[in-house]
């Protein structure tokens, strides 16, 4: 009995590590996009609180696994007033593993 308790906490615990580690490749990649697509100086730093990220299940799809990120972008205008923009990428798990970039396809860009 205590080694199907084991077994079983080992497994929930190795399903939140990676679950946690998709959720930083697809940020980290959102940082990426958000900068490329609007034109954002290379410099561009984010905060994690900046971002905000989804998964949803599906039953579509190769994987049956997509990601809504929202990146809120604070700026200025010409007059100096402070602006806040918030974008939305969807992301499509492509690959398996889910452990680097090339395993998500951008869907659609806001």
């Amino acid at each position: 009995m205590k080694k199907i308790i084991l077994v079983m906490v080992s497994l929930f615990v190795l399903s939140c590590a990676t679950e946690n580690k998709q959720e930083d490749v697809v940020r980290e990649l959102a940082k990426k996009d958000a900068i490329e697509k609007l034109q954002l100086p290379e410099g561009t730093k984010f905060s994690d609180e900046n971002i905000e990220v989804t998964e949803k299940k599906t039953e579509s799809g190769t994987l049956g696994v997509t990601y809504l990120v929202k990146v809120t972008i604070k700026s200025q205008d010409r007059e100096g007033n402070e602006v806040i923009k918030t974008h939305t990428f969807n992301y499509k798990k492509t690959g398996e593993s889910g452990s680097n970039a090339s395993d998500y396809e951008l869907t659609s860009f806001e």
